[in-house]
């Protein structure tokens, strides 16, 4: 009752213990729920006298709940998936072909919401929910460049259209591997490439005198191989960088990891 193709996109659900999304090469995402979850607020189970292991004797149910479908049909790979941080029932993917949708697993079958992002084509590798702002997501693709998206703004009247980002960056020069919001700084996002990992601080506005009166998308750094000043660092060392995760407890902590290893870092900036 599996996948019946290889995938990479997983994530945990953080408001319904024990349920997980997965997805593969061929557009299928499965939702997968613990028989016997721990309740968030379940410490007896977690931590009283007769202690046992609460997931030991669990197994999950899975259901197959979306195939590839609607206009991407010979490209469907889902390359990541994210749980909304406050909805139990919705999730989003990034898929081959520029496409992000957005799902809700009450209405399985289709996308509620599904919009090319990338006109050229180009892949969307990553997504990252904001957990503190759940209204933006991010995306990073194969063209190295990354957006910022308000999904109350992100279902457009003509679905030919893609929608306007609130940022889109594109001063990277190999496809985006991973990015991350940060978890108590709401406009700060670790995103990482081929060559490095670099944080943005979203917050920062544009002060060239220059660029004023420009497009929010070109001020918010869209042009392409210009640094934006929105980035505050960059650590190089790293080769080939496929994840970026901040420490959930030691402020403004960084771990990567990359075909040379590990690294942990604070950036000395923050």
């Amino acid at each position: 009752s599996g996948h019946s193709a290889e995938g990479y996109a997983i994530d945990w659900s953080r408001v319904t213990p024990g349920r997980i999304a997965t997805a593969d090469c061929d557009g299928n995402v499965h939702v997968w729920d613990a028989t016997h979850p721990v309740a968030p607020n379940d410490i007896v189970a977690k931590y009283g006298k007769k202690r046992h292991d609460p997931w030991g004797n669990s197994s999950f149910s899975v259901k197959p709940t979306y195939s590839a479908h609607g206009d991407n049909i010979d490209n469907p790979s889902v390359e990541d998936l994210q749980w909304s941080p406050t909805e139990a029932t919705v999730l989003a993917s990034a898929e081959c072909g520029g496409y992000v949708r957005i799902y809700d697993v009450r209405c399985p079958g289709k996308a509620m919401i599904s919009n090319k992002v990338h006109a050229s084509g180009a892949d969307v590798n990553v997504i990252s929910w904001n957990r503190l702002v759940g209204n933006l997501l991010a995306s990073g693709g194969d063209d190295g460049s990354f957006s910022v998206w308000d999904l109350r703004n992100f279902q457009t009247p003509d679905p030919s259209i893609a929608p306007k980002p609130l940022a889109r960056f594109q001063s990277h020069r190999a496809p985006i591997t991973s990015l991350e919001w940060h978890p108590t700084d709401e406009s700060m996002i670790a995103v990482s490439d081929d060559h490095g990992t670099y944080i943005y601080d979203l917050s920062i506005e544009e002060d060239d005198p220059d660029r004023a009166g420009k497009s929010d998308e070109v001020a918010a750094g869209a042009v392409e191989g210009e640094i934006p000043p929105q980035l505050l660092f960059v650590h190089s060392g790293s080769e080939m960088t496929k994840e970026v995760h901040w420490h959930p407890q030691i402020p403004s902590c960084v771990a990567t990891t990359s075909l040379s290893g590990f690294s942990v870092f604070i950036p000395s900036n923050l």
